[in-house]
């Protein structure tokens, strides 16, 4: 229910702690550079696992994690993978002192989703038991169905994102509604792209250099040829026309998740 919600690495978090006692957890996308962070939770709520996710990041410590490393080697697979970190035996002082110090064990789950390669870092305080062999097993179990709503909720994030970018920008607002496949009149299209943009009817009149009336006029042709009766149909014609266009691209962007 939390797919493409800020609620859903704490949601998320909760069901992992329930199935196999996780008390962090963090999601990365994976691609050939430096792994993206997708989200992350701490199951006190504090931010622990977002600042120790980004101090893995920035410091390039995921260049010599091991699990990393063997996380890659999984690229080509078609089925999940789940790699677990043996924290004492790290050979990286930088990760044992600077990364781990307060984790105790690690499983990472890896995989391809919706938007590609997708891991999912599980971990447990050190000062709490190791993961059970049976809660492993369980995770192991669930692989599959977890990374497809991974891959969904981050999809989702990402299209919204990408929604919000295109309504920021009349000019993009205006090229996608020249593709629709409505066809509108020059000018319907343009009275169209400024009703999305948030201009009033007073502010199109005045930039087009037409009168009120008529701006009303071409918003009325508009949703009668959308087949429409409000602003906020068209927002959610604006929205279904964005998402037949858009793909999903091979890398998403670190800015993508901020």
């Amino acid at each position: 229910d939390a797919i493409g919600d800020d609620t859903f690495a704490h949601e998320l978090l909760l069901f992992l702690h329930d199935i196999c006692g996780a008390e962090h957890c963090a999601i990365f996308k994976l691609g050939e550079g430096e792994p993206i962070k997708l989200a992350a939770a701490s199951l006190d709520g504090s931010d622990s696992a977002h600042r120790s996710t980004d101090a893995y990041l920035q410091s390039q410590a995921w260049r010599v994690d091991p699990t990393m490393a063997a996380a890659r080697f999984t690229y080509n697979s078609i089925h999940p993978t789940l790699i677990r970190t043996d924290i004492a035996a790290l050979e990286s002082r930088e990760l044992r002192e600077t990364i781990y110090p307060l984790i105790g064990d690690r499983l990472l789950l890896c995989g391809r989703s919706a938007i590609g390669h997708i891991a999912l870092s599980v971990l447990r305080c050190a000062d709490s038991t190791p993961f059970a062999a049976e809660a492993v097993a369980t995770l192991e179990a669930l692989a599959s169905p977890l990374l497809s709503i991974l891959g969904k909720h981050a999809s989702a994030i990402w299209q919204r994102q990408l929604l919000a970018s295109s309504l920021s920008s009349l000019d993009e607002i205006e090229h996608n509604v020249a593709l629709a496949p409505i066809g509108f009149p020059r000018r319907e299209a343009q009275v169209c792209s400024r009703i999305l943009y948030g201009v009033s009817s007073v502010g199109i009149a005045l930039e087009l250099g037409v009168s009120e009336e008529t701006v009303m006029t071409y918003r009325k042709r508009v949703y009668s040829r959308i087949g429409i009766g409000t602003q906020r149909e068209l927002l959610m014609w604006y929205v279904g026309l964005y998402n037949s266009m858009s793909t999903m691209p091979r890398d998403m962007p670190a800015s993508a998740t901020r």
